[in-house]
C-alpha cells in the first residue's frame, strides 16, 4: 500500500511481432535450438505484443516440436490460417477469376480452416500491399514474402486496394451473422469480385 500511495506508475508497453520475433531468434540461437523465422512471426502475432506470453509460446513450441520451432508446427500448435490460400485469394480476385477464388476456398474448406481468421489475415495482407503502394521501402521481409506483396501492390490500383480493405473489414464486422464462416468469407470475397 505505501507504494501505491506513492503514486508510481510503470507503463508496460506492447512490442510489434518482428521485435518479439528478432529477441527469441538471439534466444534460441544462443540455446543452439533450430527455428524457422516465420514460426517466430506465428509466435510473435499470437502473444500480441506480450514478451510473456512470446516466451511462454516458445517453450510449448519446442516441445510440440521435439525441440525444434518449426513454421508447420507452431501452425498447428496455434492452429493458424494457413497464409498461403489467403495470398492465393487475392491473387485470384485481383486476377478477376471467379473460379479461381471458389477453388481456394474449397481447398481452404479441406484443411478444415479458421475462415474469420482467414478474413483476419486478408486484412492483414490487405493492409500491407497498401503500404507497399504508398512506401515500398517500408514493406517488411520477415515472412519472406516481400516480393508477393510488392507484386499485389502493382497488380492493384489504390482505390481498389482501400475499397478492399473496406469490404473485408465490413465482412468481419457482419460475419456473425452469416449462416456459417466459410460463406460469411465468400461473400466478400465475392463482393470485391463484384466491385
Amino acid at each position: 500500500a505505501a507504494v501505491l500511495s506513492r503514486g508510481l506508475q510503470f507503463t508496460l508497453r506492447n512490442m510489434p511481432p518482428g521485435q518479439i520475433g528478432g529477441h527469441r531468434g538471439r534466444v534460441l540461437e544462443k540455446e543452439s535450438v533450430s527455428f524457422e523465422e516465420p514460426a517466430l512471426w506465428l509466435i510473435g502475432r499470437a502473444a500480441d505484443g506480450s514478451m510473456r506470453d512470446a516466451l511462454s509460446l516458445t517453450d510449448q513450441a519446442i516441445a510440440f516440436g521435439s525441440g525444434k520451432v518449426l513454421e508447420d508446427d507452431v501452425r498447428s500448435m496455434l492452429g493458424s490460417v494457413d497464409l498461403s490460400f489467403v495470398y492465393q485469394v487475392l491473387e485470384a480476385v485481383v486476377a478477376g477469376e471467379p473460379a479461381g477464388v471458389m477453388e481456394v476456398v474449397a481447398r481452404m474448406a479441406e484443411h478444415a480452416p479458421d475462415f474469420e481468421g482467414s478474413l483476419d489475415e486478408l486484412l492483414s495482407l490487405l493492409h500491407r500491399v497498401a503500404m507497399a503502394q504508398v512506401l515500398p521501402e517500408a514493406v517488411d521481409n520477415s515472412w519472406g514474402d516481400a516480393d508477393r506483396v510488392a507484386g499485389l501492390a502493382a497488380a492493384l490500383s489504390g482505390e481498389d486496394a482501400q475499397l478492399f480493405y473496406q469490404i473485408a473489414l465490413n465482412g468481419k464486422r457482419d460475419m456473425p451473422m452469416a449462416p456459417d464462416p466459410r460463406r460469411g468469407f465468400e461473400m466478400v470475397v465475392l463482393r470485391m469480385l463484384a466491385f
